[in-house]
């Protein structure tokens, strides 16, 4: 638990919701987030002074890994309080520190800066999701537009095919999953279900190729058309609401990871990241600056050396910009000596979906 912060945690707190927050919007924070009232809590004085006596209040109350979800809740794409939230859990597992991430930008994108990189990273945490069926961790999924999330079509394939006796009904989107490095459950997450209408929960879907489960070498290419993933809608759409349950007016929507427009060209050894949940865990990080082995033949597989674990299906691949370039489907089928994992290119499903005349499943254009 965020019990007892030391003297330099304690100023790390103080600097990070000074960098956060200007008086009125702490103030709706605590008011709708907590359902405390800042001025009956904390000293008159200057918003430096109100925000030590918050800290200070919390810590003696007891409540202030609260203070802190509700904060980096509120404020998503705060780089500062993403860098402290991290030693505590409440930042995606492996998120590097300073000086690490400062020798991942100078190995990937010097031009990149690291509160530029942290920010992108808060926004994409919150667009990411654990795909549940029948209350189970079955994969990770992600928004691609308001009420759309890509997954892999074998996680839910159970339920698109009605095999196991799985239905729509059985599956939850969880967003938002946070747990303490102590174990306490800190925030249990909001769960979306699929839209409740036989027609319209399953936008899209293209499924694996048997060769995905055969050793290597491979005996043929997958198809265009076998590129193993689900396009679902939501029966809300949390894109366009704010993080967490009780978010104040004025609080920033989660918003959707977006697709680029051209391409992306799979450079070998170049870097590529992963968030994910593996193993149904709060989401975690897998980054690699040496990771792109190459193209298959077609383009309709890119293998790579990013670590993954069971449970990482269906997540969201990206360059060193955050550039969504590819969907985790599968690791090396060789389970004694495994070399590789596997991703469908992005610009092969949007090529299908263009095909198919599903241009505006993504990115919040209207069918």
């Amino acid at each position: 638990m965020v019990t007892k912060l030391t003297g330099r945690e304690y100023e790390q707190l103080w600097k990070a919701l000074l960098d956060a927050y200007d008086y009125n919007r702490l103030q709706r924070m605590v008011q709708f987030r907590l359902g405390k009232r800042l001025d009956q809590i904390t000293a008159p004085g200057s918003f430096q002074d109100t925000v030590f006596h918050l800290i200070r209040v919390a810590q003696m109350e007891g409540w202030t890994d609260r203070l802190l979800l509700a904060a980096r809740e509120s404020n998503p794409g705060n780089p500062t309080l993403l860098a402290f939230s991290r030693q505590f859990g409440l930042a995606p597992e492996n998120t590097p520190a300073r000086r690490e991430l400062e020798k991942i930008i100078v190995n990937t994108n010097g031009l990149l800066n690291v509160a530029t990189w942290r920010e992108r990273l808060g926004r994409i945490e919150g667009r990411v999701c654990r795909i549940e069926i029948q209350d189970r961790a079955f994969g990770t999924g992600f928004l691609l537009g308001p009420d759309v999330v890509m997954t892999n079509y074998h996680v839910v394939e159970s339920v698109i095919t009605g095999k196991q006796g799985h239905s729509p009904g059985d599956v939850g989107c969880r967003f938002d999953y946070k747990r303490l490095k102590d174990g306490k459950v800190l925030n249990r997450g909001t769960v979306y279900g699929l839209l409740d209408d036989e027609a319209d929960w399953l936008l899209d879907h293209s499924p694996y190729s048997p060769a995905d489960l055969a050793p290597e070498p491979r005996p043929a290419l997958p198809q265009p058309d076998q590129l193993d993933y689900a396009l679902l809608r939501l029966e809300r759409a949390p894109g366009d609401e704010a993080v967490g349950e009780k978010a104040e007016p004025g609080a920033p929507p989660r918003g959707w990871i977006e697709v680029a427009d051209k391409p992306y060209t799979f450079a070998p050894d170049t870097p590529l990241f992963i968030a994910q949940h593996p193993k149904g865990a709060p989401l975690k990080l897998a980054l690699d600056t040496n990771a792109v082995i190459g193209l298959n033949e077609n383009g309709t597989r890119v293998t790579y050396r990013t670590n993954t674990d069971p449970g990482s299906s269906g997540s969201p691949v990206f360059d060193q910009n955050w550039r969504l370039v590819a969907l985790h489907h599968a690791g090396d089928p060789d389970s004694i000596m495994p070399t590789y994992n596997e991703g469908i290119p992005l610009a092969a499903i949007t090529t299908l979906l263009q095909q198919r005349g599903l241009d505006g499943a993504l990115g919040g254009q209207e069918l």
